[in-house]
């Protein structure tokens, strides 16, 4: 019978990277004396009152977050920041833990393995598992950083983008999460609205995070109409893919590394496709990182130049 106990324990833990919750251990029929054998023995190990580890187990991140959540209860998921550094998202970390648990069903009195949120509105289809962890989708976790306290729109318009250029989330993803949660007085929902508003189905997020400075630069002088990654040409055709273009003003803007950049023959290239786009009427601007980062004033001041000779409001 013990060897049996001992079986159906580590079969669980297995699963969850070594941990296993009180809760899970009744529902398997065993009782609660034969767990404090255990735990005498040293077979099991305390991780709060309502967790347990299996003696040799890694006691790694994943298995910390995991033991967070099972700390929480059935339905619970790590969220928020956490969430956000276990889909790779730049910019935040796992610690502190931060886990979600339905209204009402969440049972975070006295628990001391994370942060815990019970927010009014979790569906099912609001969770996944990630690498056996359960976890808030890359949608939800956006909607979540968007309500947090504090919460810097630059971070989460950034962040948007990175996990829209990975295939995180889409727009028809983040849509249909805003129809779940859309209330009145709802932290975030001004903010992602917004968010989702400057992007329409077909947008095209900045391929790094040069570009993505550039696009807040340009905001901040009224070039708000750009298109990313487009193929542009004039009368003879096409010319080439640039980077961005304001059709309204007829600007093409090319972010680069360096002025010249890459072998001399792709230096030859680009000479010649931005000459094209001047002869067939586009104006072309290159810019690299070192103007965007480090020269931001006379950036700014170059881009309200060419708003003004555009004559474009």
């Amino acid at each position: 019978m013990g060897d049996d106990i001992d079986r159906t324990v580590a079969e669980l833990a297995a699963r969850q990277h070594g941990v296993v919750a009180r809760r899970q251990l009744r529902a398997l029929g065993i009782r609660p004396d034969a767990v404090a054998r255990r735990v005498a023995r040293g077979r099991l190990s305390l991780e709060s009152d309502r967790v347990l580890r299996v003696a040799g187990s890694p006691s790694d991140t994943a298995s910390r977050v995991m033991s967070a959540v099972l700390d929480v209860g059935a339905n619970a998921a790590v969220s928020h920041s956490s969430a956000a550094a276990t889909w790779r998202l730049p910019g935040f970390r796992v610690d502190p833990l931060h886990v979600t648990g339905g209204r009402g069903q969440a049972r975070h009195d006295g628990s001391t393995l994370a942060v815990v949120h019970e927010p009014r509105r979790l569906l099912d289809r609001h969770l996944v598992v990630l690498d056996g962890v359960p976890i808030t989708t890359p949608s939800r976790t956006l909607f979540d950083l968007a309500g947090s306290p504090g919460v810097n729109p630059k971070q989460i318009s950034r962040t948007l983008d990175t996990a829209w250029s990975r295939g995180l989330v889409s727009h028809a993803s983040l849509t249909a999460m805003l129809d779940d949660l859309a209330a009145r007085g709802r932290p975030g929902i001004t903010l992602m609205r917004a968010l989702l508003d400057e992007r329409p189905a077909d947008h095209v997020p900045p391929g790094s995070s040069t570009e993505a400075r550039f696009q807040e630069v340009a905001r901040s002088v009224g070039l708000g109409a750009f298109e990313r990654q487009v193929d542009a040409g004039g009368d003879d055709g096409w010319i080439g893919r640039v980077d961005f273009v304001d059709r309204s003003r007829r600007l093409v803007v090319e972010v680069v590394d360096a002025l010249f950049h890459g072998s001399l023959t792709d230096q030859r290239h680009d000479l010649v496709r931005w000459r094209r786009l001047e002869d067939a009427g586009w104006t072309v601007e290159v810019v690299d990182g070192f103007d965007i980062f480090h020269r931001t004033d006379e950036l700014r001041s170059r881009l309200a130049t060419l708003t003004r000779r555009s004559g474009v409001a």
